[in-house]
């Protein structure tokens, strides 16, 4: 993924710091990001692909699918569509299921520190 990211990203001319700004975030996270050292949340992935002009799908497909930019909307309805969408909404589950422990985590702290 963060391969594609960074060819995106230069396919577009677009710098590391233009998008680290976009992102409200350091030029050296971003540049982690597009290095692999970093896995961007779901929402962050999310704000790549907005400023990338693509959607999050894009990220996900195969090698020879993820050679072609297309700028009209993606076609719903195809097995691979529906592969990478429950693989994205997968990656979601699981980043959601860390919040809400490190929530509960956060909410049973504060009980603790108020007794």
């Amino acid at each position: 993924m963060s391969y594609k990211i960074r060819k995106l990203r230069e396919s577009k001319d677009l710098k590391q710091k233009h998008v680290a700004d976009e992102l409200n975030i350091t030029e050296s996270a971003y540049s982690k990001i597009e290095r692999g050292i970093t896995d961007p949340s779901i929402g962050r992935l999310s704000q790549i692909a907005r400023i990338l002009g693509v959607t999050v799908s894009y990220f996900f497909q195969d090698a020879a699918t993820a050679s072609e930019v297309k700028e009209s909307g993606p076609h719903y309805g195809f097995a691979s569509d529906i592969e990478t969408l429950n693989t994205a909404v997968s990656q979601l589950k699981r980043e959601v299921a860390s919040l809400k422990k490190q929530i509960a985590s956060i909410a049973n702290h504060d009980k603790k520190t108020k007794k």
